[in-house]
């Protein structure tokens, strides 16, 4: 967190306060929904500390949030911070509400949260650490022209996610139209057991008392290189020897990855194209397809077929789906053209994704420069 210190840098005639001197919590005195109460729809919005703006919905009019709008609500465990302008109600855990009491406009102040680096304590409350922090109080013209700046660099930013997203609809969108929805399959395609489209291989850990094994040859592929917003494998963080090759399950390019074992049943069935060969652990497993399977076809289907693939996890709140369990699993299976169809539309795809993340990444790095620069005196 930052320290009065690391402000000395500021121009002098801005004022710095304690971040207890400069804002309250003023959460207290707030009904708070329990999530086993959200609906998935309904007239108020509730807003709690997860990655989304809204967590779900209620109809409780008395559970309306009293916060003086706008408002900032930062999640507690997850460090989020979120900028609300109409009303809401609050979740239950860890949804704090933030209220300038020092002369502060509330853009320039969620610009000026959402730049700090609290540093992650696992599934514990940061607020804590929020209060150890600092606040720099420019004069209020300063500050509205600060905001609007970065307010118009943080548009351009979204603008660019949103294409994303719909790039990411629209793949689903030209495989729904191509294929049906592969669980209710309307358009009745054959449907054959997972094992009939590809070769399932559950990976594994070569042991860790022999040091010979670990090295740099090889990728060592884990679930958290496949629980990520990307159809390819992030990289992995460890690496095999040659020899610890020989003792892994490895699988070449054009494989699916899927997590068959994870903490939290929501990571179930979330899958990862292979673009590179790779050796893989026993929380995943491999589907190489078939003659007669387009690799792209095979990971759009357990893609768009997550929930199907959960149904035959057991039911735990961490889940897990055996290799037997995965290979029964039933799946359609259209004709080879419709398949190759589908992946030439894949293929352009991608390479649309590929410069739209590139423009994302630019953009990205224009806020944050212009963010540092805002919040060090220089803008």
């Amino acid at each position: 967190m930052n320290t009065p210190a690391e402000f000395s840098r500021f121009p002098s005639h801005w004022d710095l306060l304690p971040f207890t001197n400069a804002i309250k919590d003023m959460t207290s005195g707030n009904v708070k929904i329990q999530k086993s109460e959200y609906f998935e729809s309904g007239a108020i919005p509730i807003v709690d500390q997860g990655q989304s703006v809204f967590g779900g919905y209620t109809n409780d009019v008395n559970a309306i949030c009293k916060a003086d709008l706008p408002t900032i609500i930062f999640g507690d465990h997850t460090r989020v911070f979120k900028y609300l302008e109409t009303q809401f109600a609050l979740g239950a855990d860890g949804a704090k509400v933030l209220e300038p009491i020092a002369k502060l406009d509330k853009r320039f102040l969620y610009h000026y949260l959402k730049q700090l680096r609290i540093e992650s304590a696992g599934y514990s409350r940061h607020y804590k650490f929020l209060k150890e922090s600092y606040v720099p109080v420019p004069p209020l013209t300063e500050q509205k022209r600060i905001a609007a700046i970065l307010d118009k660099a943080d548009a351009i930013r979204r603008k660019r996610k949103k294409a994303i997203q719909l790039a990411d609809e629209f793949l689903r969108a030209v495989f729904l139209d191509i294929f049906g929805d592969p669980i209710s399959n309307p358009m009745g395609w054959q449907v054959k057991p997972l094992n009939q489209l590809a070769t399932v291989t559950t990976g594994n850990t070569p042991p860790r008392k022999e040091d010979k094994y670990y090295g740099d040859h090889i990728e060592w592929v884990k679930s958290d290189n496949i629980n990520t917003p990307f159809h390819f494998l992030t990289k992995a963080s460890e690496y095999l020897s040659i020899e610890g090759k020989q003792v892994a399950r490895v699988v070449a390019q054009g494989s699916t990855l899927v997590t068959c074992i994870a903490g939290s049943f929501d990571c179930i069935g979330n899958a990862a194209y292979t673009n590179r060969e790779v050796a893989f652990n026993q929380q995943i497993n491999a589907l190489t397809p078939l003659a007669g399977v387009s690799s792209w076809f095979l990971y759009a289907l357990v893609l768009f077929s997550k929930k199907h693939i959960q149904s035959a996890s057991t039911n735990s709140m961490k889940g897990m789906v055996s290799k037997g369990k995965m290979e029964g699993i039933p799946m359609i299976c259209p004709p080879l053209s419709l398949q190759q169809r589908f992946q030439d539309a894949f293929v352009r795809y991608l390479s649309l994704s590929e410069k739209l993340n590139r423009s994302s990444d630019v953009s990205n790095d224009v806020f944050n420069s212009l963010s540092q620069r805002a919040f060090s005196g220089q803008l």
